[in-house]
Parts: C-alpha cells; sequence; structure tokens
C-alpha cells in the first residue's frame, strides 16, 4: 500500500471512528435521558402511594376514634343506668327506656368495631377490640342486673304512695282520702331504705370489679394510640 493510499485509509477509518464514538454518545445521553424519566416516574408512583397510604392511614384513625368514643359513651351509660333509674321520681322511672338506650349505644359500639375491622390490617388489635366490648359486657351486665328486679319492685311501690301524695297536694289537702297514712311513711321510709342498701351493694361490686376494667381499657388504649400514631416507613401499600 503506497502512502497516498495508507493517508486515505487512515482519513476514512478516523472518519468511521468518530462516527461510531459519537452515536456512541449520542446513545449514552439518550439512555440517561430515559433512565432520569423512569427513575422520575418512580418517585411520582412511590408519592402518589404515599398519599394514597397516608389517607389510608387517616381513616384508619378516624375509625378507631370514633370506635374509642363509641366504648366510652356505652361505658359511661352502665356505670350511671343503675344511678339514674333510682333517681328518678317512681313515676317517671322507665326500665324500657334504659335498656332501649343500652341497646342504641352497644349497636354503636358494634358498627364502629365493623368499620374499624374494615380498615385495619392489624388481625391482633382487631381482636383485641372485640375483646373489649365482650369483656365491658361480661363485666357490667351481672352487676346491673343484680339489683335491678328489687329496684323495679321498689320503684313500683314507691310511685303508688307518691301518687297519693300529689292526689292530696291536687285537692290543696282536703281530700283526706289520699292523706298518706303512718303506714304510707313507714313503708316510705322502708321502701328508700332498701333502696339504698341496693344502691351500696350495686357501687361495691361495681368498684370491685373496676380496677380490672380499667387496666383493660388501659391497655387497649395504648395500644391503639401506637397504631394511630405509628410511622409510615414504607410507600406500597401493600407494606407497613
Amino acid at each position: 500500500m503506497n502512502p497516498k493510499e495508507l493517508l486515505s485509509f487512515f482519513q476514512s477509518t478516523s472518519t468511521v471512528i468518530v462516527v461510531v464514538a459519537f452515536g456512541l454518545y449520542l446513545l449514552k445521553i439518550f439512555l440517561e435521558k430515559r433512565i432520569e424519566g423512569i427513575a422520575g416516574r418512580f418517585e411520582e408512583i412511590a408519592k402518589a402511594s404515599l398519599q394514597i397510604k397516608s389517607e389510608i392511614r387517616q381513616e384508619e384513625r378516624g375509625e378507631l376514634v370514633a370506635f374509642r368514643v363509641a366504648v366510652e359513651k356505652w361505658e359511661d351509660f352502665l356505670q350511671t343506668m343503675v344511678f339514674d333509674y333510682t333517681m328518678s321520681a317512681p313515676s317517671a322511672s322507665d326500665i324500657a327506656l334504659l335498656y332501649k338506650e343500652d341497646k342504641t349505644l352497644y349497636l354503636d359500639v358494634k358498627i364502629a368495631v365493623v368499620k374499624v375491622g374494615i380498615y385495619l390490617r392489624d388481625k391482633e388489635l382487631e381482636q383485641q377490640l372485640m375483646g373489649a366490648v365482650m369483656m365491658l359486657r361480661k363485666t357490667y351486665y351481672p352487676i346491673i342486673n343484680e339489683p335491678m328486679p328489687r329496684l323495679i319492685d321498689i320503684q313500683m311501690r314507691l310511685k303508688a304512695i307518691e301518687f297519693k301524695q300529689a292526689a292530696f297536694e291536687k285537692s290543696a289537702y282536703t281530700d283526706l282520702s289520699f292523706a298518706l297514712t303512718e303506714k304510707d311513711r313507714e313503708d316510705n321510709a322502708t321502701l328508700q331504705k332498701l333502696m339504698t342498701d341496693a344502691m351500696q351493694r350495686f357501687s361495691e361490686n361495681l368498684l370491685k370489679e373496676y380496677r380490672g376494667i380499667a387496666e383493660q381499657i388501659g391497655a387497649l388504649k395504648e395500644s391503639m394510640n401506637k397504631y394511630i400514631y405509628a410511622p409510615i416507613k414504607k410507600a406500597a401499600i401493600d407494606e407497613d
């Protein structure tokens, strides 16, 4: 190969190398942009997943708070219903209304449990919520049901005395057929004493059991708070 041909060869070869190198450079830029685009899309997907997961967590928190409020209302009613019944005037005492209110409040608790169960992915916590509800029923209902038959009977007997007293007052204290007799006064004092004794036993039984109730409710609150305020560690919806 003569010098002229060799020069021509190198010149042609250099051009090919330059073209190839330039092509590789363009490919590198394209791939980098492509990778950046894919990484950007992954970042957008992660942000979207995190937003969805945050919204789900907010729903979970809302339902857990609603459950706790429903339990608090129901428990407060269970603690006071016997007192409320005895503090009512005999003519105004209505055990059917109390049982109806208990049914309504307990239904609210059951609905709250169902809603929590829809959102929760923590089977252990869900079981703990149900256990707390069943524990409240198992503890409170026997304590309430023990004095209620006697209290209903006392209120019915006091109602007859109350009726006579009201009729006597309505007659401007002129119709002596409605005036309370000595026996009526003795019966009233006896019934009031029986009611006081029944309430004292109820209070003692409630206080005896309440420490265990408070401890379990306290543990339930702690478990709920840990779940409610737990940080979201990963964006993926199906991960913790």
